[in-house]
């Protein structure tokens, strides 16, 4: 009869009932922003939204990487992450590139940080940055982020090996880059060149050519289809923090922005949820003037977003708010 109450009682301790171990949490994404701030609003929202992330324990920001040739946007984009983001990426900034002017919002939006000094960082030419941090990454870990124009992208695949890696940036992003996201292209019947294409059309055909790894692009369409409600901006940003500042200063109020930007950074981090769909796997191709064409190919590296819920403003708003 003991024999039976110890068997039962093994039995028991090794079911149901036994302590169970508490699943492993999931390591923070490796990601890489290149950003165009300071020419859309949807930027900073898109920034502010990666620092949620960060302090939720759901990323880890690596480097961000200005696509925009203006050193106010560089110097937004380290002050900004200085006074919220709680990690410690690497800067890059851009020289002879696009957009090289102040746009509308870049200065008011740093006169509000009030920042007098930044403590030192580590602060390259953009593509050296991008070099460096994916270097330093583990195999197939990193992920980019772009939502801009794709200048850095193909200076980076243009690269040659150097004293940090020996490896041209074709290479080196196959062997450290699990897989590129960005907001950029029109994925519609017959559309016009999308913005962040136009503005380097050149080095978009050279990314959507090239690029080593897969891809997942977000359209014009489908930003364009989610408002941003203003209302979120004067309820949830007092109003000297810098970005409703940036906001403000941007267009004449009340505006409601579309969220380009913000559609790439929700799919990359909450890529399972049910908020977008994916078209089957192709190939984007850009033409001398800058409009995306897609072809389906099972062997592509390429798909783009589609949208399935009609709710998603209001939950990048939630995901754009501070977190207290």
């Amino acid at each position: 009869m003991k024999h039976h109450l110890y068997l039962l009682c093994a039995l028991l301790l090794s079911g149901s009932c036994a302590p169970k171990t508490a699943p492993t949490p999931a390591a923070p994404m490796p990601v890489i922003l290149d950003t165009d701030l300071g020419n859309d609003i949807d930027d900073l929202l898109a920034l502010q939204m990666l620092i949620n992330y960060e302090q939720a324990g759901k990323i880890a920001l690596q480097g961000i990487s200005l696509s925009k040739a203006n050193v106010h946007a560089f110097e937004l984009a380290r002050q900004y992450y200085n006074a919220y983001g709680t990690g410690q990426p690497a800067f890059g900034y851009m020289t002879h590139g696009p957009n090289p002017d102040d746009g509308h919002y870049l200065t008011a939006a740093l006169a509000a940080l009030e920042a007098d000094s930044l403590p030192p960082a580590e602060c390259h030419e953009a593509v050296d940055m991008l070099r460096r941090q994916l270097a330093a990454g583990a195999d197939s870990s990193i992920t980019i982020i772009a939502i801009g124009p794709l200048t850095n992208l193909a200076r980076l695949l243009h690269s040659q090996g150097d004293s940090l890696c020996p490896l041209p940036g074709s290479e080196l992003a196959k062997r450290k880059v699990k897989r590129l996201c960005l907001m950029g292209g029109d994925y519609r019947d017959g559309a016009a060149p999308e913005w962040n294409v136009a503005q380097d059309v050149e080095a978009a055909r050279t990314v959507f050519a090239h690029w080593p790894t897969d891809l997942v692009a977000s359209g014009f369409e489908i930003g364009n289809a989610i408002l941003f409600p203003h209302e979120r901006i004067t309820s949830d940003f007092d109003e000297r923090h810098p970005l409703r500042v940036g906001y403000e200063h941007f267009l004449d109020m009340p505006y409601d922005r579309p969220c380009w930007d913000l559609t790439a950074v929700l799919y990359t981090i909450e890529a399972d949820s049910a908020w977008f769909g994916l078209s089957e796997r192709g190939r984007i191709e850009v033409d001398s003037v800058g409009c995306t064409r897609f072809s389906a190919h099972a062997d592509g590296k390429h798909r783009f977003l589609t949208l399935r819920c009609d709710t998603v403003a209001a939950i990048l708003a939630d995901r754009t708010r501070p977190i207290d």
